[in-house]
């Protein structure tokens, strides 16, 4: 067959018209471009101390867009936002780790670096590494919703954010903005999600409906998939895979207005005022046993010197600047002895504060049986250990047995409930 002959393509001149009474071209304007925006919001999920956290940055500059609007829509969702630019709260107001999605009409102009996003997922995993030092991958990733009302970003043009979710584990953390040339967070960390969801704390645009969205979406999951074990480390309790459940339902969840529910909120800020008293206290005295212990440590650059001899050059970094001294480290390892021990007896003797307890009751025996009959567990054989790490008999260890990973199932909570919790 005879390739068929190309089609001329259409002339992308301007439309150019003559005027009678002066004879003389007219060229009609060109249209202009739309100023239309793509962004990128993540929801990051962890469960520290039986508390549900949420990461969430704060960005630089005296201004924030609250909508102020919020508490008529609680009780009518199709009210109108109000998204006003107001003076910054330092310790109030807080967004999700989110940003444009670049691309080659933007340049570099947001802050999205000199190459384009291929997809939307690269996107969200290049924000989340700028913003949060988090390095996550395209599995941790689920897709939540697109949100793009006119009324939610009073900036010019309209912007359509597609958010995500992701499930951080309790040994990872956030640092502070990594890159001063973007410069544009200035603080992010993990906070209690029931904190964050109550007032006086609010969030940026819509992101508490982001939030609250993005909850909803993860409960679906835990009922449907294996999602609780990535709360959880490789291996696991059956006991610490219910408290996944116990946290993620509580009713304190279920909207902004129940976490300010007395008893809710309230008990979580004073856990945290008690927990930041306690590391307040301890604090100068650990500093100075961790100060003098590193300046026992050889440097790193350098291969590590016999404890045999006599003498050798250490170097440390400090908070002070780097500092170098010659140290008798056979005379030393007393008093390396001695700290040590008084690391440990400060650990063994101070008492954090005890979260509170938000959980939503399920019966440990239901939940056992159900869980086995599921099937997307595998034990590990001849391993144990107590329920929680603190208290507790041994209990057997599960992990994700991949071969039943993908297999669909409907967990009903409601038939697991009881009148108390007790572990």
């Amino acid at each position: 067959m005879s390739p068929q002959p190309r089609r001329a393509r259409p002339s992308r001149k301007p439309a150019v018209s003559l005027d009678a009474r002066s004879s003389r071209t007219i060229t009609a304007p060109s249209p202009r471009v739309p100023d239309f925006h793509v962004a990128v919001d993540v929801v990051l999920l962890s469960l520290r101390n039986d508390l549900p956290h949420i990461g969430v940055v704060q960005r630089r500059g005296s201004d924030a867009f609250i909508d102020q609007n919020q508490l008529t829509r609680r009780s009518n969702p199709r009210a109108p936002r109000r998204v006003e630019r107001v003076d910054r709260h330092p310790a109030h107001h807080w967004a999700l780790p989110g940003g444009h999605v670049g691309n080659t009409l933007l340049g570099d102009a947001y802050g999205t670096g000199p190459t384009p996003d291929t997809t939307l997922v690269q996107a969200a995993l290049r924000v989340l590494a700028r913003e949060t030092t988090l390095r996550l991958t395209e599995d941790d990733l689920h897709q939540v919703a697109a949100f793009g009302d006119a009324d939610r970003d009073p900036r010019s043009g309209r912007t359509i954010s597609v958010a995500y979710v992701a499930i951080v584990g309790d040994d990872r953390d956030v640092a502070a903005h990594p890159d001063d040339a973007v410069g544009h967070v200035s603080r992010v960390q993990f906070r209690p999600l029931v904190d964050v969801l109550a007032r006086p704390n609010r969030l940026e645009f819509d992101h508490e409906d982001i939030v609250l969205k993005a909850i909803s979406h993860v409960r679906n999951l835990l009922i449907t998939t294996p999602l609780a074990t990535k709360f959880c480390r490789g291996e696991f309790t059956l006991g610490e895979l219910r408290r996944v459940y116990e946290a993620m339902f509580h009713e304190s969840l279920d909207s902004a207005e129940a976490a300010e529910r007395p008893g809710h909120a309230d008990r979580v800020r004073e856990y945290l005022l008690r927990l930041e008293r306690t590391n307040a206290e301890r604090a100068p005295d650990l500093r100075r046993i961790v100060n003098e212990l590193a300046m026992m440590l050889p440097s790193q650059a350098e291969a590590r010197p016999d404890l045999v001899s006599d003498h050798f050059v250490a170097e440390i970094k400090s908070h002070d600047g780097l500092a170098s001294r010659y140290l008798n480290q056979r005379a030393d390892i007393g008093r390396q002895i001695e700290l040590h021990t008084r690391l440990a007896r400060m650990a063994s003797s101070t008492r954090l504060p005890k979260p509170p307890r938000l959980l939503k009751p399920l019966d440990p025996a239901n939940f056992a049986r159900k869980m086995q009959k599921i099937g997307f567990l595998a034990p590990v054989a001849g391993e144990s250990r107590p329920t929680f790490e603190r208290y507790g008999k041994p209990a057997a260890l599960f992990r994700l047995d991949p071969a039943s990973e993908n297999l669909p199932f409907l967990l009903r909570l409601d038939s697991l409930g009881k009148s108390d919790s007790s572990d």
